[in-house]
């Protein structure tokens, strides 16, 4: 049997590990958080939410170097994305000629990992669910959807075939050849959703009742969509709703308030409850990814000539959270007032 190795087992890995190996696969956790990794041992991984309650016990590891010469097929690193590239360097003695290392991180950073362990193994990932790390060893799922994996050269190799087949058993998976294209559909609705609720720190159903919350929302994946058409991006819908090639259609006053019933629909039904992982990790104190979220866009906006003002203020906005300079509230949608309505 091929045997997986999971580094990060927060919201989003622990979900992935806890469905892989109740489905029968071979995988292992890596944890670096000793507390951690005694308690899941012990009292196995607990998982809840839409796919029902769940608990798993694993194998784990707590360092690189208890792993030894161990082999894997495929290692899935669903660490913060400021650590993907020293962790999968950390772990080049453990993979084989043929591994896939998958970065399951909600950005587009499929490039970065390859520069570490080469294009021939880096796969990309469009991440199709939420989920929400409850405590160590403890997570619910939040919503469901698709998910996409793919290569940067939209090669096809055998493992490809395996890790699709592994990751079917949590949400239904695809193989993409244009892997960049399906990560770009989600960079849209990610920092349409992180960054609105950051600033606001009210969940997604909540969030989408404000007018001037459903303005920004749009606007943010406007900026987006422009920047896209600059690069020569087709982007494709996100789930069955979200058609962001709509949004570049002249604006009129009937058109964005269909648009802004579209989001409050998709978020009301979908993503009611959902807290977005830059909000968990303001109220945790943590360093957000708004970076590889609406700083990424207005970066590729700046590279390519596009003014990104609302996803520039969004991203300057929350770095301030992150210091302290600035609170969590609804008011802060009043600084777009004269930008957006």
């Amino acid at each position: 049997m091929k045997k997986t190795l999971l580094i990060g087992a927060g919201a989003i890995g622990g979900t992935l590990a806890v469905l892989m190996k109740e489905a029968g696969y071979d995988v292992s956790l890596l944890l670096r958080n000793n507390e951690a990794k005694a308690k899941i041992e012990k009292d196995g991984f607990s998982l809840h939410g839409v796919k029902g309650d769940h608990n798993v016990r694993f194998n784990c590891y707590s360092s690189v170097e208890e792993l030894k010469d161990e082999k894997f097929d495929v290692v899935i690193i669903a660490t913060k994305y400021q650590v993907l590239n020293s962790v999968a360097e950390s772990i080049l003695g453990n993979l084989k000629d043929d591994s896939l290392v998958v970065g399951m991180q909600n950005g587009i950073l499929t490039e970065s990992l390859a520069s570490v362990v080469g294009k021939d193994r880096a796969v990309g990932v469009m991440i199709g669910f939420g989920a929400t790390r409850n405590a160590q060893g403890d997570v619910t799922m939040t919503s469901l959807g698709e998910m996409y994996v793919g290569m940067l050269d939209g090669r096809h190799p055998g493992n490809l075939d395996y890790l699709k087949e592994m990751l079917s058993v949590v949400l239904p998976t695809k193989i993409s050849d244009d892997i960049f294209r399906r990560q770009y559909s989600k960079l849209i609705i990610n920092s349409c959703i992180n960054a609105t609720a950051a600033i606001t720190g009210l969940t997604l159903g909540k969030m989408v009742d404000d007018k001037r919350a459903r303005t920004l929302y749009l606007a943010i994946a406007r900026e987006a969509m422009h920047v896209a058409k600059k690069m020569g991006i087709d982007v494709p819908k996100y789930g069955k709703m979200m058609n962001y090639k709509m949004l570049m259609l002249a604006d009129n006053a009937v058109y964005n308030s269909c648009c802004r019933y579209v989001v409050w629909l998709v978020s009301k039904l979908k993503y009611s409850s959902v807290k977005p992982s830059t909000l968990q990790s303001l109220e945790k104190g943590e360093t957000t990814e708004i970076d590889i979220f609406n700083g990424y866009i207005a970066k590729l906006g700046e590279e390519n000539g596009i003014e990104t003002p609302v996803n520039s203020k969004l991203t300057a906005m929350i770095h301030e959270i992150e210091r302290g300079e600035r609170k969590i509230t609804p008011d802060n949608l009043e600084e777009f007032r004269g930008m957006l309505f």
